[in-house]
């Protein structure tokens, strides 16, 4: 399975793409594995947890920009 990062809404606006970009590794890991590629652009994110047999593909000019907010990286600890 290859899926993109903007077919879970992932937008490189400068907003925050956290779940999108989750959204996108669970699917890939639930259907058995493969690729999550992520295109062109800038995309923000907080706290990601990389899941086994997914491949995360930054494509040429992909950049993953870590969030400056603290509380971006909470998510795991609800």
């Amino acid at each position: 399975m290859i899926v993109s990062i903007l077919q879970y809404g992932a937008k490189a606006d400068g907003s925050l793409c956290t779940n999108a970009i989750q959204d996108a590794i669970d699917a890939c890991f639930l259907s058995g594995g493969g690729e999550v590629t992520v295109p062109a652009g800038k995309f923000r994110t907080g706290g990601l947890r990389l899941r086994s047999n997914v491949t995360l593909h930054l494509l040429e000019n992909a950049i993953l920009e870590g969030s400056r907010d603290p509380e971006d990286y909470m998510g795991f600890w609800q």
